[in-house]
């Protein structure tokens, strides 16, 4: 019988020639030396890669251990940066303070002074000299506090530009610490890019250490084949040894024949000592089928194990892709937050108004050396005109009254003079804070003047100023509810954050290496917050101030009623006396001119008024749309997910605060239209004024005017335009104001604009993630179905194992196999159950290295997710504060659009009334010039009237833009103080404020 684990023709040959098996040992004896060669360096190379893998993962962790360090440190700066940062913050707004409150202290002492210098002019009328003298006491008391309080403006500025060096320094390490943060974060994506080769090659030098074992597997081990080959050579020796001895004794005779067959009894049972070939040949096709099914089974794992090793390293390379995607992304949201053409923009708009505000600072210098020439030449006119109405005074007034009045009168002129001259200097130094100050002077003089105002006119000014101080007491407590609402709302959105800090503290770290923190997410609230704040302040400002408006528009109103009276007394005192026709007939003509521009003027403001209304219109057609746009966006966010109910809650808050912006822009339309109602009033009345004018004219040509009537008449009037010109100056203060707070809106605007992320490219992140995590997810799936496979066959294995040791132990227990074959035998398969014990233990620890790895690859795939989850909630909650903030920024453009207008308005009005009061005081100056004149030739009072006259309207040209150049030099210096305070300063601004500084150092000096 033959055996099916070898074939016949070697098993005949085995059998009949024995002799020529030592040639095919010897090469396969070779064969196993070379293979036990490569298999001992192949073990001892995959020793030295498991070395230099375990040294490489410790370095590895070690630099991940140093960046991490690194990451808290410059995270540590960053907040002791911040910090230092917030309190220089709060020290500049301290100075800031400090100076507000100096610049009041020396506005508060400048209306003293002025006030002195009036009861001084006052005093002096009458004769009080004791009185003249305690004020002069009082004015250099006045100018001592000047001084201090300008010196102490001076420490201030001082500390600011201290104040701005450091904030300078500080943006300086902000700088160096993310220039360090990017260097490692790159050494460690370098690092982990030589991990990932290194893995590889280990994979590659196990691969290789498989196909070998695989081989080995194939191959009869080199025991069993030193021992078949020492007995069939022994077997040969002998057999030869006895051929020759029975040829020898053949060939002697035949009587030993006997002998042989003795021996060969012998040796027949020396042979029944050793097993049958039958049997050790089917033992040996037992065992050999055994050991190729066991092969076969090793090398199924091989191949199981070469897969899954496979599979590993597609999860890697799909970490690596996970990983490229959020560098990608990352580096996709730092090109968004902060995009270089904005960036490019924003620098050339910055250069561009810098140019035009060194070209305004070197206008508004030679518009002020030619204003200061000006002035002394108004000045040297004013002294030639009042030496020639003194003449005139002297011609049409009796000698005795007039030289006692010119004694008292110049006594007074002299003392006068001086106190001009010193004034005058000061006012030329001090122009830019006179300015400002003369709105309490007018309130002073309009108490002066309402003491002169009939019983009549003081109580409906009563009623007035009663009804508007309850408008803005109810308009302040509505202020201050809208105001404490917001603080609320403000400390619940602090809670929500903190809240939402919390619960990201675990992938803090991760993140502030990728994104932007928490901590710079709320200061972005509060300084929107804050803007909010100042943006409501300013609101109210404005209604304060419209308020203002209202009350200087019925005071105007009680001045046109007082003027009219004084018109009335004029016609009564007109009727005693005559002048001449010729005068007149010029003052009539004049008269027209003024109408004719009068009207032209009333259509430029109609045609501006429908503009302005067709704006409002179009603002609100954008308001709806915007409107609607939220509302869309709204119902989104709420289908997203569950946890954007804070965000909910800032829109409600927000959403209220656009109602009451909307409800104030509503008042202040009703407010725009009751102030065209009263401007249109006024126009009538300037009619009926016109009209009264022309009567009044009518009876002049033939009546006369006393002095006395004149000079009270001239002093009304002068009232009354210092009165407007001081409105007109608080009007365009607060056009100012209104600019810089729509400037900085524009700022807040860019900024949210570069921390946004369109939804767009959110979207498409989110749908590559969630692709991403499905194909993780299937392929752990398909992992652990493998992992199960393989323990069933481990266990397959084992049962086999313990099959073939029973089935030695039921082979010793026979006796027919020789002792020393079983020996061999038994070693045989120990030395091959030891190794496949081996490899089951080795692939044991490889599965369970793969099932590391891939619970790894889930906890960094849940972390990754828990970022993307919070990315994407920041970025919704910034996307949706931004729409918030864009949608309020555009309505409070909006209101501050139509305030500018009614201000401007107001301003019309203003300047109508001017030249109302201009034309009025020129008819008077005619009229009391024809009084002093009646003897004199006509010719020569019609050309003094108007030399006064172009004079006098040269002098108030020359005063309205020297106080427009003087505000607009205010304004500048405001914006760049505020950008200097945010740490926003360029070099030609830096030398511009120097100059300004050095020009009010030398005026206060």
């Amino acid at each position: 019988c033959t055996s099916p684990g070898m074939p016949a023709h070697m098993q005949s040959r085995s059998m009949l020639r024995p002799l020529e098996l030592s040639l095919p040992s010897q090469t396969s004896y070779s064969e196993n030396e070379i293979l036990k060669k490569e298999l001992e360096a192949m073990r001892t190379f995959c020793d030295s890669a498991k070395q230099d893998r375990l040294k490489l993962q410790n370095e590895l962790a070690h630099k991940v251990a140093e960046c991490k360090a690194l990451a808290l440190e410059c995270e540590r700066v960053k907040e002791d940066s911040d910090e230092q940062i917030k309190q220089l913050e709060d020290a500049l707004k301290d100075v800031q303070k400090r100076m507000y409150e100096s610049e009041g202290k020396v506005k508060q002492m400048q209306t003293h002074f002025l006030a002195l210098k009036e009861h001084l002019t006052s005093e002096a009328a009458t004769g009080n000299h004791r009185v003249m003298e305690e004020l002069k006491d009082q004015l250099k008391d006045m100018k001592a506090k000047y001084e201090g309080a300008s010196a102490e403006v001076g420490k201030l500025r001082n500390q600011i530009k201290q104040n701005e060096m450091l904030v300078e320094q500080f943006k300086r390490d902000e700088g160096r610490l993310i220039e360090e943060n990017k260097r490692l974060q790159k050494e460690f994506s370098m690092c982990e890019m030589e991990r990932e080769k290194k893995g590889r090659k280990v994979m590659e030098m196990e691969c290789q250490l498989k196909e070998l074992l695989a081989k080995v597997a194939l191959s009869i081990p080199t025991e069993t084949f030193e021992n078949m080959k020492s007995l069939l050579s022994n077997e040969v020796s002998e057999k030869a040894k006895k051929l020759a001895e029975m040829e020898r004794e053949y060939e002697k005779s035949l009587s030993e024949i006997r002998q042989l067959k003795r021996e060969l009894e012998n040796i027949r049972a020396k042979f029944a000592q050793h097993v049958r070939p039958e049997e050790h040949e089917q033992l040996k096709s037992r065992l050999e089928q055994k050991s190729g099914e066991l092969g076969k089974k090793i090398t199924e794992l091989t191949l199981k194990n070469q897969a899954l090793q496979k599979e590993v390293e597609k999860v890697s390379l799909d970490k690596k892709l996970l990983n490229q995607q959020v560098h990608n992304l990352t580096i996709e949201m730092k090109n968004h937050y902060v995009p270089l053409k904005v960036s490019e923009e924003m620098k050339k708009s910055h250069d561009i108004n810098i140019d035009d505000l060194n070209k305004k600072l070197s206008d508004v210098t030679q518009k002020y050396t030619e204003k200061k020439l000006e002035t002394e030449k108004l000045l040297m006119e004013n002294d030639r005109l009042s030496k020639n109405v003194s003449h005139l005074e002297t011609v049409f007034i009796p000698p005795e009254k007039h030289e006692k009045e010119i004694m008292a009168l110049k006594s007074n002129i002299v003392e006068l003079k001086k106190q001009q001259s010193e004034l005058n200097k000061k006012c030329g130094e001090d122009q830019e804070k006179i300015h400002a100050l003369t709105s309490e002077n007018t309130s002073l003089k309009k108490t002066l003047s309402s003491q002169y105002v009939p019983a009549k006119t003081h109580e409906e000014i009563k009623t007035a100023l009663n009804n508007s101080l309850d408008k803005t007491n109810r308009e302040l407590f509505d202020v201050k509810k809208s105001f404490e609402g917001i603080n609320q709302e403000f400390i619940k959105i602090k809670d929500e954050n903190e809240i939402l800090k919390r619960n990201l503290e675990n992938t803090q770290n991760q993140i502030k290496a990728e994104y932007i923190s928490l901590e710079e997410h709320e200061g972005k609230m509060r300084v929107m917050n804050q803007s909010l704040k100042k943006e409501q302040d300013a609101n109210a400002e404005i209604l304060t101030k419209y308020n203002q408006g209202q009350e200087e528009i019925v005071t105007l109103h009680a001045e046109i009623k007082a003027q009219k009276k004084e018109l009335d007394t004029i016609q009564e005192c007109i009727k005693l006396k005559y002048a001449p026709i010729i005068s007149f007939e010029e003052c009539e003509r004049k008269f027209k001119a003024t109408e004719k521009e009068l009207k032209e003027q009333l259509l430029e403001q109609t045609q501006k008024c429908t503009v302005r209304e067709e704006e409002a219109k179009k603002s609100k057609l954008e308001n709806d749309k915007l409107k609607k746009e939220i509302f869309a966006l709204q119902k989104e966010l709420k289908d997203k997910s569950a946890l954007m109910v804070n965000s909910r809650e800032t829109e409600r808050a927000l959403s209220r605060k656009t109602e009451e912006l909307n409800k104030e822009l509503k008042d202040l339309s009703q407010k725009y239209t009751e102030v065209k109602k009263e401007k249109e009033k006024l126009m009538e009345e300037n009619a009926r004024q016109g009209s009264e004018i022309l009567a009044a004219q009518n009876l002049l040509q033939k009546q006369h005017v006393p002095l006395e009537q004149v000079e009270a008449l001239k002093k009304s009037l002068n009232g009354t335009i210092e009165n407007l010109k001081e409105e007109l100056k608080n009007k365009q203060r607060c056009f100012e104001k209104e600019q810089q707070t729509v400037t900085k809106l524009h700022q807040l605007l860019e900024n949210q604009k570069n921390s946004s992320v369109p939804l767009v490219e959110h979207l498409q992140i989110k749908e590559a993630f969630e692709k991403e995590v499905g194909i993780m997810k299937i392929s752990l799936i398909k992992k652990e179905e493998e992992s199960q496979n393989k323990t069933e066959e481990v266990s397959k294995l084992q049962t086999e194992v313990q099959n073939t040791k029973q089935a030695l132990k039921k082979l010793e227990t026979r006796e027919v196999v020789d002792l020393s074959k079983y020996k061999a035998t038994k070693s045989d398969l120990e030395t091959q159950i030891s190794n496949l014990n081996e490899k089951l233990a080795n692939l044991n620890r490889k599965y369970d290295e793969v099932c590391e790895e891939v619970l790894h690859a889930k906890k960094k795939k849940d972390e990754k997710d828990l970022v993307h989850f919070s990315i994407e909630q920041e970025i919704k909650d910034q996307k949706e504060r931004c729409d918030k903030s864009l949608t309020t920024i555009t309505e409070l453009q909006r209101r501050i659009q139509e305030s500018a207008k009614q201000i401007e308005a107001k301003d019309n009005k203003i300047t109508e009334l001017l030249n109302d009061v201009e034309r009025l005081k020129q008819a008077l100056n005619g009229l009391s010039q024809l009084t002093y004149t009646s003897g004199s030739p006509t010719k020569r009072q019609s050309q003094l009237i108007d030399t006064l006259q172009h004079q006098v309207k040269a002098l108030q040209q020359q005063l309205a833009d020297a106080d427009r150049q003087h505000q607009e030099v205010i304004a500048i210096y405001r914006t760049h103080l505020l950008s200097a305070a945010q740490g926003h300063m360029d070099e030609d601004v830096q030398a511009a404020l120097l100059q300004i500084i050095q020009m009010r150092q030398g005026l206060v000096c």
